[in-house]
């Protein structure tokens, strides 16, 4: 294939997986891809392969095999986002981790890693991951502010019946 007077070259990669992380390996070269919800907690694998996350969780990318000392940029596609750069060591390897952003849309999208392997410029990893929208009902009870006007009406709902019981109580 060729683009911009450039030929690329489309290689098929090899894939591993446990039930909390996706390598996407070519060579000697891989990226790992883990996720983790806003608690920390590991989320795991769909049935078929895929992360689904939420804006808030953060995405962990390690790198291992690139060429040494150089940048692998990192973004989220169909929305182009960027997520930020694995810096890459005297040993090729490294790893960032970032939120992702609240901006993000709901669906299917692909998280890209594209760096230099050694002897190859502009390889391309990616892997498919679908951001799922929390419901207006969880995003509502889940705020903080919600929180505390639902604690008030409680504490409000307990205070006036036993302000007009001590009332009629002493008419």
């Amino acid at each position: 294939m060729e683009v911009a007077g450039h030929k690329q070259e489309v290689t098929s990669v090899d894939v591993a997986t446990t039930l909390s992380s996706v390598s996407l390996g070519y060579e000697n070269a891989s990226v790992t891809v883990e996720c983790f919800d806003t608690n920390g907690n590991t989320i795991p694998l769909s049935s078929e392969a895929r992360f689904v996350v939420r804006r808030g969780d953060t995405v962990r990318v390690t790198a291992e095999g690139f060429a040494p000392d150089t940048a692998i940029n990192v973004a989220v596609f169909s929305d182009p986002t960027a997520l930020g750069v694995v810096t890459v060591d005297t040993s090729g390897n490294g790893r960032q981790q970032w939120t992702l952003p609240d901006t993000l849309s709901p669906g299917d999208h692909t998280l890209v890693a594209s760096g230099d392997l050694p002897g190859i410029t502009d390889t391309v990893f990616g892997l498919r991951i679908i951001v799922n929208s929390p419901s207006f009902a969880a995003r509502v009870f889940s705020s903080t502010a919600t929180r505390i006007v639902i604690a008030l009406g409680v504490v409000v709902g307990f205070i006036i019946p036993a302000t007009r019981r001590r009332r009629h109580a002493t008419a």
